[in-house]
Protein backbone atom coordinates (compact mmCIF):
# COMPACT_ATOMS: atom_id res chain seq x y z
CA UNK A 1 0.00 0.00 0.00
CA UNK A 2 1.23 3.95 -0.46
CA UNK A 3 2.58 5.09 2.82
CA UNK A 4 2.65 8.91 2.63
CA UNK A 5 3.72 10.91 5.51
CA UNK A 6 1.69 11.69 8.69
CA UNK A 7 2.68 15.51 8.96
CA UNK A 8 6.03 17.35 8.29
CA UNK A 9 7.23 20.71 6.84
CA UNK A 10 5.13 21.74 3.96
CA UNK A 11 2.19 19.04 4.46
CA UNK A 12 -0.76 20.71 2.45
CA UNK A 13 -4.29 20.96 3.91
CA UNK A 14 -7.24 22.48 1.09
CA UNK A 15 -9.91 24.04 2.75
CA UNK A 16 -12.44 24.58 0.68
CA UNK A 17 -16.16 25.91 1.06
CA UNK A 18 -19.30 23.75 0.09
CA UNK A 19 -22.61 25.37 1.52
CA UNK A 20 -25.04 22.07 1.21
CA UNK A 21 -25.11 18.43 -0.03
CA UNK A 22 -26.09 19.03 -3.71
CA UNK A 23 -24.53 16.82 -5.84
CA UNK A 24 -23.22 19.77 -7.87
CA UNK A 25 -21.78 21.57 -5.42
CA UNK A 26 -20.04 19.00 -3.50
CA UNK A 27 -18.43 17.95 -6.77
CA UNK A 28 -17.47 21.33 -7.69
CA UNK A 29 -16.12 21.79 -3.83
CA UNK A 30 -14.17 18.56 -3.90
CA UNK A 31 -12.83 18.62 -7.25
CA UNK A 32 -11.63 21.92 -6.36
CA UNK A 33 -9.63 20.84 -3.14
CA UNK A 34 -8.21 17.99 -4.90
CA UNK A 35 -6.80 20.27 -7.85
CA UNK A 36 -5.22 22.70 -4.89
CA UNK A 37 -3.67 19.69 -3.65
CA UNK A 38 -2.24 18.97 -7.27
CA UNK A 39 -4.38 16.06 -8.70
CA UNK A 40 -5.69 13.15 -7.03
CA UNK A 41 -3.36 11.01 -8.95
CA UNK A 42 -0.61 12.50 -6.80
CA UNK A 43 -1.73 10.10 -3.98
CA UNK A 44 -4.04 7.28 -4.96
CA UNK A 45 -2.18 5.46 -9.00
CA UNK A 46 -4.60 5.84 -11.42
CA UNK A 47 -5.87 2.08 -11.82
CA UNK A 48 -5.60 0.73 -8.73
CA UNK A 49 -7.42 -0.62 -5.80
CA UNK A 50 -8.69 1.65 -3.27
CA UNK A 51 -10.50 0.67 -0.38
CA UNK A 52 -12.60 4.09 0.44
CA UNK A 53 -13.51 4.22 4.21
CA UNK A 54 -16.63 6.32 5.18
CA UNK A 55 -17.59 6.73 9.14
CA UNK A 56 -20.64 4.71 9.27
CA UNK A 57 -21.06 4.29 12.70
CA UNK A 58 -24.92 3.16 12.95
CA UNK A 59 -27.88 2.65 10.69
CA UNK A 60 -29.01 6.38 10.87
CA UNK A 61 -29.92 8.96 8.02
CA UNK A 62 -27.79 11.18 6.72
CA UNK A 63 -29.38 14.15 8.04
CA UNK A 64 -28.58 13.55 11.45
CA UNK A 65 -24.92 14.30 11.02
CA UNK A 66 -24.09 10.95 12.91
CA UNK A 67 -22.36 9.08 9.46
CA UNK A 68 -20.26 10.67 6.39
CA UNK A 69 -23.05 11.80 4.04
CA UNK A 70 -23.54 9.70 0.91
CA UNK A 71 -23.13 12.55 -1.52
CA UNK A 72 -19.60 13.03 -0.23
CA UNK A 73 -18.74 9.97 -0.06
CA UNK A 74 -20.33 9.38 -3.78
CA UNK A 75 -18.36 12.48 -5.19
CA UNK A 76 -15.23 11.08 -3.97
CA UNK A 77 -15.80 7.57 -5.17
CA UNK A 78 -16.51 9.21 -8.95
CA UNK A 79 -13.40 10.95 -8.85
CA UNK A 80 -11.47 7.74 -8.45
CA UNK A 81 -13.41 5.84 -10.92
CA UNK A 82 -12.35 8.95 -13.31
CA UNK A 83 -9.30 7.71 -12.58
CA UNK A 84 -9.59 3.86 -13.67
CA UNK A 85 -9.64 3.14 -10.06
CA UNK A 86 -11.86 -0.17 -8.52
CA UNK A 87 -13.03 1.29 -5.59
CA UNK A 88 -14.43 -0.68 -2.62
CA UNK A 89 -16.48 1.35 0.47
CA UNK A 90 -16.11 -0.10 3.50
CA UNK A 91 -16.89 0.39 7.19
CA UNK A 92 -17.32 -1.70 10.38
CA UNK A 93 -20.27 -0.06 12.65
CA UNK A 94 -19.84 0.99 16.52
CA UNK A 95 -18.85 -1.11 18.60
CA UNK A 96 -22.39 -2.42 19.72
CA UNK A 97 -23.59 -3.62 16.03
CA UNK A 98 -22.12 -6.98 15.34
CA UNK A 99 -20.34 -6.93 11.88
CA UNK A 100 -22.05 -9.37 9.40
CA UNK A 101 -23.34 -9.02 6.13
CA UNK A 102 -26.92 -8.73 7.57
CA UNK A 103 -26.35 -5.87 9.98
CA UNK A 104 -23.99 -4.00 7.03
CA UNK A 105 -26.77 -4.03 4.31
CA UNK A 106 -28.62 -2.42 6.87
CA UNK A 107 -26.04 -0.15 7.59
CA UNK A 108 -25.91 0.72 3.62
CA UNK A 109 -29.64 1.47 3.28
CA UNK A 110 -30.01 3.65 5.83
CA UNK A 111 -27.17 5.82 6.21
CA UNK A 112 -28.06 6.33 2.26
CA UNK A 113 -25.59 4.31 0.35
CA UNK A 114 -27.44 1.39 -1.24
CA UNK A 115 -27.83 3.23 -4.31
CA UNK A 116 -23.83 4.02 -4.57
CA UNK A 117 -22.77 0.96 -6.50
CA UNK A 118 -25.51 1.76 -9.44
CA UNK A 119 -24.89 4.96 -9.47
CA UNK A 120 -21.02 5.14 -9.43
CA UNK A 121 -19.99 1.59 -10.02
CA UNK A 122 -18.54 1.35 -6.87
CA UNK A 123 -18.55 -2.09 -4.52
CA UNK A 124 -19.77 -2.01 -1.19
CA UNK A 125 -18.06 -4.71 0.91
CA UNK A 126 -20.31 -7.65 2.18
CA UNK A 127 -17.23 -9.51 3.19
CA UNK A 128 -17.14 -9.54 7.20
CA UNK A 129 -13.88 -11.71 7.67
CA UNK A 130 -10.71 -10.02 9.62
CA UNK A 131 -7.00 -10.45 9.71
CA UNK A 132 -4.44 -9.30 12.39
CA UNK A 133 -1.68 -6.71 11.20
CA UNK A 134 1.87 -6.57 13.27
CA UNK A 135 3.17 -3.40 14.24
CA UNK A 136 6.35 -4.00 15.78
CA UNK A 137 7.12 -0.30 16.76
CA UNK A 138 3.24 0.07 18.30
CA UNK A 139 3.75 2.68 21.88
CA UNK A 140 0.88 0.60 23.66
CA UNK A 141 -0.13 -1.66 20.53
CA UNK A 142 1.40 -4.21 18.59
CA UNK A 143 -1.17 -6.13 17.01
CA UNK A 144 -4.93 -4.30 15.08
CA UNK A 145 -7.62 -6.75 13.62
CA UNK A 146 -8.58 -5.01 10.33
CA UNK A 147 -11.31 -5.23 8.31
CA UNK A 148 -10.92 -7.75 4.93
CA UNK A 149 -10.96 -5.21 2.54
CA UNK A 150 -7.67 -3.20 3.87
CA UNK A 151 -5.39 -6.56 2.66
CA UNK A 152 -7.32 -6.20 -0.64
CA UNK A 153 -6.61 -2.54 -1.50
CA UNK A 154 -3.42 -0.34 -3.02
CA UNK A 155 -4.71 2.25 -0.91
CA UNK A 156 -6.88 3.98 1.46
CA UNK A 157 -9.16 6.96 0.91
CA UNK A 158 -10.39 7.93 4.21
CA UNK A 159 -14.20 10.08 4.28
CA UNK A 160 -14.60 11.06 7.83
CA UNK A 161 -17.01 13.02 9.49
CA UNK A 162 -16.51 15.89 11.54
CA UNK A 163 -17.89 15.92 15.06
CA UNK A 164 -17.52 16.76 18.48
CA UNK A 165 -16.92 13.26 20.72
CA UNK A 166 -17.67 12.23 24.17
CA UNK A 167 -13.92 10.75 24.43
CA UNK A 168 -11.52 12.02 22.35
CA UNK A 169 -13.08 15.67 22.21
CA UNK A 170 -13.18 15.47 18.33
CA UNK A 171 -13.24 13.02 15.66
CA UNK A 172 -12.37 13.37 12.55
CA UNK A 173 -9.68 11.97 9.87
CA UNK A 174 -7.81 10.29 12.34
CA UNK A 175 -10.26 8.97 14.50
CA UNK A 176 -12.20 7.65 11.32
CA UNK A 177 -9.75 4.60 11.31
CA UNK A 178 -10.99 3.01 14.12
CA UNK A 179 -13.52 2.10 11.93
CA UNK A 180 -11.15 -0.63 10.06
CA UNK A 181 -11.43 -2.76 13.37
CA UNK A 182 -14.30 -5.43 13.55
CA UNK A 183 -17.62 -4.95 15.04
CA UNK A 184 -17.02 -6.35 18.35
CA UNK A 185 -13.15 -6.27 18.26
CA UNK A 186 -14.16 -1.95 19.73
CA UNK A 187 -15.47 -2.52 22.91
CA UNK A 188 -12.42 -4.97 24.10
CA UNK A 189 -9.87 -1.94 22.62
CA UNK A 190 -11.94 0.67 24.59
CA UNK A 191 -11.53 -2.08 27.55
CA UNK A 192 -7.83 -2.03 26.86
CA UNK A 193 -7.38 1.22 26.57
CA UNK A 194 -9.98 3.10 29.18
CA UNK A 195 -7.46 5.86 29.55
CA UNK A 196 -8.02 8.86 26.87
CA UNK A 197 -4.15 9.24 26.64
CA UNK A 198 -3.81 5.81 26.18
CA UNK A 199 -6.16 5.20 23.88
CA UNK A 200 -5.23 8.19 22.02
CA UNK A 201 -1.32 6.99 21.28
CA UNK A 202 -3.46 3.67 20.09
CA UNK A 203 -4.93 5.80 17.70
CA UNK A 204 -1.73 6.94 16.50
CA UNK A 205 0.20 3.32 16.41
CA UNK A 206 -2.90 2.02 14.13
CA UNK A 207 -2.15 5.53 11.80
CA UNK A 208 1.52 5.08 11.84
CA UNK A 209 0.23 1.19 11.03
CA UNK A 210 -2.07 1.78 7.95
CA UNK A 211 -1.34 5.24 6.56
CA UNK A 212 -3.98 5.92 4.02
CA UNK A 213 -3.15 7.84 1.09
CA UNK A 214 -5.71 10.90 1.36
CA UNK A 215 -8.18 11.97 4.33
CA UNK A 216 -11.08 13.40 3.19
CA UNK A 217 -13.24 15.29 5.83
CA UNK A 218 -17.29 15.84 5.60
CA UNK A 219 -17.68 19.36 7.27
CA UNK A 220 -20.45 20.57 5.37
CA UNK A 221 -22.91 19.63 8.37
CA UNK A 222 -20.87 18.77 11.48
CA UNK A 223 -22.46 17.56 14.87
CA UNK A 224 -21.39 19.27 18.22
CA UNK A 225 -22.36 18.23 21.30
CA UNK A 226 -22.22 14.77 22.59
CA UNK A 227 -21.06 13.53 19.86
CA UNK A 228 -21.16 11.35 18.04
CA UNK A 229 -23.80 9.81 18.23
CA UNK A 230 -26.21 12.11 20.75
CA UNK A 231 -25.13 15.65 19.64
CA UNK A 232 -27.09 17.51 17.38
CA UNK A 233 -26.16 18.92 13.31
CA UNK A 234 -24.92 22.13 12.76
CA UNK A 235 -23.80 23.55 9.27
CA UNK A 236 -20.34 24.73 8.90
CA UNK A 237 -20.02 24.52 5.08
CA UNK A 238 -16.37 23.24 4.27
CA UNK A 239 -14.14 20.29 2.72
CA UNK A 240 -11.23 19.41 4.16
CA UNK A 241 -8.35 17.55 2.00
CA UNK A 242 -4.85 16.50 2.88
CA UNK A 243 -2.29 13.32 2.74
CA UNK A 244 -2.28 13.83 6.63
CA UNK A 245 -5.25 12.85 9.21
CA UNK A 246 -3.27 14.61 12.16
CA UNK A 247 -2.83 17.82 9.72
CA UNK A 248 -6.21 17.69 9.00
CA UNK A 249 -7.56 17.01 11.82
CA UNK A 250 -5.45 20.32 13.39
CA UNK A 251 -7.05 22.57 10.74
CA UNK A 252 -10.54 21.32 11.29
CA UNK A 253 -10.34 22.19 15.01
CA UNK A 254 -9.41 25.80 13.55
CA UNK A 255 -12.84 25.99 11.61
CA UNK A 256 -14.48 24.48 14.50
CA UNK A 257 -13.56 27.12 17.53
CA UNK A 258 -11.53 24.31 19.51
CA UNK A 259 -8.06 24.32 21.03
CA UNK A 260 -6.09 21.28 19.30
CA UNK A 261 -4.07 20.98 22.45
CA UNK A 262 -7.44 19.90 24.38
CA UNK A 263 -7.70 16.80 21.65
CA UNK A 264 -6.26 13.98 23.63
CA UNK A 265 -4.67 12.07 20.72
CA UNK A 266 -3.62 15.63 19.13
CA UNK A 267 -1.65 16.22 22.47
CA UNK A 268 -0.21 12.79 21.99
CA UNK A 269 0.63 13.08 18.71
CA UNK A 270 2.59 16.21 19.38
CA UNK A 271 4.67 14.73 22.14
CA UNK A 272 5.48 11.68 19.98
CA UNK A 273 6.87 14.43 17.47
CA UNK A 274 4.23 13.73 14.78
CA UNK A 275 2.92 16.91 14.68
CA UNK A 276 3.04 20.78 15.54
CA UNK A 277 -0.55 21.90 17.40
CA UNK A 278 0.21 25.44 16.83
CA UNK A 279 0.15 24.37 12.44
CA UNK A 280 3.63 25.37 11.70
CA UNK A 281 4.53 23.46 8.52
CA UNK A 282 1.14 23.02 7.48
CA UNK A 283 0.34 24.47 4.24
CA UNK A 284 -2.79 25.84 4.15
CA UNK A 285 -4.55 26.04 1.21
CA UNK A 286 -7.99 27.22 -0.33
CA UNK A 287 -10.50 28.81 1.53
CA UNK A 288 -9.53 31.16 4.52
CA UNK A 289 -10.39 29.62 7.93
CA UNK A 290 -11.51 32.75 8.95
CA UNK A 291 -14.48 32.77 6.49
CA UNK A 292 -15.64 29.31 7.54
CA UNK A 293 -14.45 29.08 11.30
CA UNK A 294 -17.52 28.69 13.58
CA UNK A 295 -18.21 30.21 17.08
CA UNK A 296 -19.65 29.04 20.20
CA UNK A 297 -19.49 25.37 18.90
CA UNK A 298 -21.07 23.47 21.80
CA UNK A 299 -18.35 20.96 23.08
CA UNK A 300 -18.98 17.73 25.43
CA UNK A 301 -20.30 17.63 28.55
CA UNK A 302 -16.54 15.42 29.60
CA UNK A 303 -15.01 18.15 28.51
CA UNK A 304 -17.23 21.20 29.43
CA UNK A 305 -15.22 21.86 32.54
CA UNK A 306 -12.10 22.88 30.41
CA UNK A 307 -8.42 22.24 31.45
CA UNK A 308 -7.87 24.57 33.87
CA UNK A 309 -10.40 23.18 36.22
CA UNK A 310 -7.53 20.47 37.22
CA UNK A 311 -4.56 22.93 37.74
CA UNK A 312 -5.47 23.10 41.55
CA UNK A 313 -2.95 20.42 43.24
CA UNK A 314 -5.50 19.68 46.12
CA UNK A 315 -8.80 19.03 43.57
CA UNK A 316 -5.65 17.32 41.26
CA UNK A 317 -5.02 15.25 43.73
CA UNK A 318 -8.47 14.75 44.91
CA UNK A 319 -9.98 13.45 41.25
CA UNK A 320 -6.42 11.42 40.40
CA UNK A 321 -7.92 9.37 43.88
CA UNK A 322 -11.15 9.45 42.97
CA UNK A 323 -11.23 9.46 39.21
CA UNK A 324 -14.32 7.35 38.63
CA UNK A 325 -16.63 9.29 41.21
CA UNK A 326 -15.88 13.03 39.34
CA UNK A 327 -15.66 11.67 36.30
CA UNK A 328 -19.42 11.87 33.96
CA UNK A 329 -20.87 8.72 34.26
CA UNK A 330 -23.52 7.40 31.87
CA UNK A 331 -27.21 6.76 33.43
CA UNK A 332 -30.11 5.75 31.78
CA UNK A 333 -33.54 7.69 31.17
CA UNK A 334 -36.02 4.61 31.53
CA UNK A 335 -38.48 7.26 29.45
CA UNK A 336 -36.56 6.84 26.70
CA UNK A 337 -34.60 3.21 26.35
CA UNK A 338 -36.27 0.88 24.22
CA UNK A 339 -34.69 -1.92 25.62
CA UNK A 340 -32.77 -2.56 22.38
CA UNK A 341 -29.99 -3.84 24.82
CA UNK A 342 -27.52 -1.89 22.20
CA UNK A 343 -25.50 -0.89 24.76
CA UNK A 344 -25.17 -3.97 26.43
CA UNK A 345 -23.32 -5.39 23.54
CA UNK A 346 -21.16 -2.40 22.95
CA UNK A 347 -20.16 -2.47 27.09
CA UNK A 348 -16.64 -3.81 27.19
CA UNK A 349 -16.99 -3.99 31.12
CA UNK A 350 -20.49 -6.11 31.08
CA UNK A 351 -21.34 -2.96 33.15
CA UNK A 352 -24.46 -3.05 31.04
CA UNK A 353 -27.79 -4.86 31.47
CA UNK A 354 -31.62 -5.07 30.57
CA UNK A 355 -33.43 -5.65 33.87
CA UNK A 356 -37.59 -5.72 32.95
CA UNK A 357 -36.80 -4.89 29.58
CA UNK A 358 -34.88 -1.67 30.42
CA UNK A 359 -30.72 -0.76 30.55
CA UNK A 360 -29.31 -0.64 33.86
CA UNK A 361 -25.67 0.16 34.38
CA UNK A 362 -23.98 -0.81 37.21
CA UNK A 363 -21.31 1.88 38.21
CA UNK A 364 -18.95 -0.23 39.81
CA UNK A 365 -18.43 -2.11 36.52
CA UNK A 366 -18.55 1.10 34.53
CA UNK A 367 -14.84 2.34 33.14
CA UNK A 368 -16.14 5.72 31.59
CA UNK A 369 -15.39 4.18 28.04
CA UNK A 370 -19.02 5.82 26.74
CA UNK A 371 -19.86 3.29 24.52
CA UNK A 372 -22.89 2.63 25.60
CA UNK A 373 -23.73 6.35 25.39
CA UNK A 374 -22.30 6.43 21.71
CA UNK A 375 -24.39 3.36 20.56
CA UNK A 376 -27.62 4.63 21.80
CA UNK A 377 -30.04 5.66 19.08
CA UNK A 378 -32.71 6.58 21.61
CA UNK A 379 -30.54 9.09 23.09
CA UNK A 380 -31.90 7.10 26.66
CA UNK A 381 -27.65 7.02 28.25
CA UNK A 382 -27.50 11.03 29.57
CA UNK A 383 -23.95 11.70 31.15
CA UNK A 384 -24.15 13.12 34.58
CA UNK A 385 -21.82 13.35 37.66
CA UNK A 386 -23.11 12.11 41.19
CA UNK A 387 -23.24 14.02 44.41
CA UNK A 388 -19.65 14.41 44.96
CA UNK A 389 -18.03 14.40 41.39
CA UNK A 390 -20.82 17.36 41.02
CA UNK A 391 -19.07 19.49 44.58
CA UNK A 392 -15.56 18.62 43.23
CA UNK A 393 -16.32 20.03 39.63
CA UNK A 394 -18.16 22.84 41.72
CA UNK A 395 -14.99 23.40 43.56
CA UNK A 396 -12.93 23.12 40.55
CA UNK A 397 -15.11 25.85 38.76
CA UNK A 398 -15.48 28.65 41.67
CA UNK A 399 -11.58 28.53 41.73
CA UNK A 400 -10.75 28.46 37.93
CA UNK A 401 -13.26 31.63 37.78
CA UNK A 402 -11.13 33.18 40.76
CA UNK A 403 -7.93 32.67 38.47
Amino acid sequence: MNKPGLAGEGIPVAVVACPDYMPQNVSRALRRALDLMGGLPAFVPPGSRVLVKPNLLQAVPPERAVCTHPVVTGEVVRSLTDEGCSVTVADSPGGGTRYTERNMERVYRVCGYAHLPEETGCSLNHDCRYREITVPGGSVCTRFPLIYPYFQADSIVSVSKAKTHVLTLVTGATKNLFGLLPGLEKPLFHSRFPDPAVFSDMLLDLLLAVRPALHIVDAIVVMEGDGPMSGSPRPLGAIVVSPSALAADIVLCRLMGIDPARVPYLARAAARGLVALDGSGIDLRGDPVSMLRGEDFRIPGTYASGKSGFSIPLVFRVVHRLGKVYQLRPVVDGSRCSGCGRCTVACPSNAAALVHGRARIDPRKCIRCYCCHEMCEQGAIRLERGVVGALIHAIAGEKRHEE
